[in-house]
């Protein structure tokens, strides 16, 4: 799928759920290239797994006073995963993954607020200096909660 295929189709599938706050490149910015690897589209029947990830980043969002939530990366097919230094099996290649900061928040006070969701039970949380990584591991059948800090 071209990049202009995956931002039409994707673009129109968050609006038909009514969803404004997050778009097609910021989930996958396919055409993305690190270390001479191209990163692809995702395959178009994962976009459940984004949706239970935007619901949880809407939260995000919400909590503490309404402010903007960015994304470093949200999906990485497996090329460029192990470019990028991603695990074998990381979330990130399910759609189920974003590395995130929420504007006016410390990656810490980030953490901490994820911390406090509903589900929290459900997610993956990692600590790092500049960003915070939340996946929905439980909520599509890996073994839930994880927890590690790279700070």
């Amino acid at each position: 799928m071209t990049k202009n295929e995956w931002v039409s189709t994707c673009n129109s599938r968050l609006a038909d759920r009514c969803i404004k706050n997050f778009s097609a490149l910021e989930i996958s910015d396919v055409g993305r290239v690190n270390q001479g690897v191209s990163l692809s589209a995702p395959p178009l029947w994962m976009l459940s797994n984004a949706y239970r990830l935007i619901d949880v980043l809407e939260w995000v969002r919400e909590e503490g006073g309404v402010a903007p939530v960015l994304i470093n990366s949200w999906f990485r097919d497996a090329d460029y995963n192990r470019v990028v230094g991603g695990v074998a099996n990381s979330m990130h290649l399910t759609l189920g993954a974003a590395d995130i900061v929420k504007v006016g928040t410390s990656p810490s006070e980030l953490a901490d607020l994820i911390e406090g969701h509903p589900e929290s039970d459900l997610l993956g949380l990692g600590r790092y200096h500049t960003f915070t990584h939340v996946d929905i591991r439980g909520m599509i059948g890996r073994p839930a909660p994880a927890r590690w800090d790279r700070t």
